[in-house]
């Protein structure tokens, strides 16, 4: 048991700077990647692979033989400004092509734009990508520590921000944050942040893969499964995350409800 929780914990934290592309199996068997019908980037930071949140969209989307390649080029604490300013992600992006761009900006900023111009930084890097591709904006949640930036006493203050980003462009928002506002209101019994009341938890993570895969998909997050797993360079079982029964049908509904 304590080895299992070991790699269950080691797993939820890496992938902290590279666009890694993770060896996923079903809950029981494998899935042999016959035909990838999509293949998704995500760029962000530890919002974005806090809990394996690219794995979870990519496993939930060959439960329902959708089949994703889902990837993620992300580093801690990092802005649009900070990966714009690295070679690595334009060398990326320059020498392979995606369905889906999901960005992801570092949420103070996009209230204060204190390490540069969000809006900004989001056009530089839309320049690089090919029209082709359809390009996503993570809206993120309010947490205590920002709530000082949201002078304005808005409902949905990064979202509103990120609707003025993308103003004029074919870029779709997903909704993350509204979802967990809503969840929060209604649910305060079950929390979404760890314990630093920013990043989220396996909840948390789980109701944000819900919304994304939702928003990707057109379908219902209703009825997928509590937990993942995928194996080790060793062939051992590591869950990449795990809701309880009595949360997880409150996290699916709610993503159903700001999705549809």
């Amino acid at each position: 048991m304590k080895n299992l929780l070991k790699n269950f914990v080691l797993l939820c934290l890496i992938s902290c700077n590279t666009s890694a592309k993770e060896n996923l199996n079903n809950e029981t068997d494998e899935f042999p990647f016959s035909v990838i019908n999509e293949k998704i980037l995500f760029i962000g930071n530890s919002f974005t692979f806090y809990w394996n949140l690219p794995s979870l969209v990519e496993k939930m989307s060959i439960e329902r033989g959708l089949n994703w390649d889902v990837s993620h080029f992300t580093v801690p604490s990092a802005t649009l400004k900070v990966h714009w300013n690295n070679p690595d992600l334009k060398s990326l992006l320059e020498s392979e092509t995606f369905d889906h761009i999901i960005i992801q900006e570092h949420s103070s900023n996009i209230l204060t734009n204190a390490d540069g111009d969000s809006g900004f930084y989001f056009g530089q890097i839309k320049s690089i990508i090919p029209a082709s591709t359809q390009i996503h904006f993570f809206s993120t949640w309010m947490y205590p520590s920002i709530e000082q930036f949201n002078i304005d006493n808005v409902e949905y203050p990064i979202e509103e921000n990120i609707k003025e980003i993308i103003e004029g462009t074919a870029t779709k928002l997903i909704p993350v944050g509204r979802a967990f506002k809503l969840f929060q209101d209604k649910y305060p019994q079950f929390n979404l942040l760890m314990e630093d009341d920013k990043h989220p938890n396996s909840n948390g993570s789980y109701l944000a893969s819900c919304v994304i895969f939702s928003h990707l998909s057109a379908e219902s997050s209703m009825n997928l499964s509590k937990r993942y797993k995928g194996v080790d360079n060793k062939g051992v079982d590591i869950y990449y995350s795990i809701v309880e029964d009595e949360v997880l049908t409150f996290l699916q509904q709610i993503s159903d409800e700001v999705v549809f």
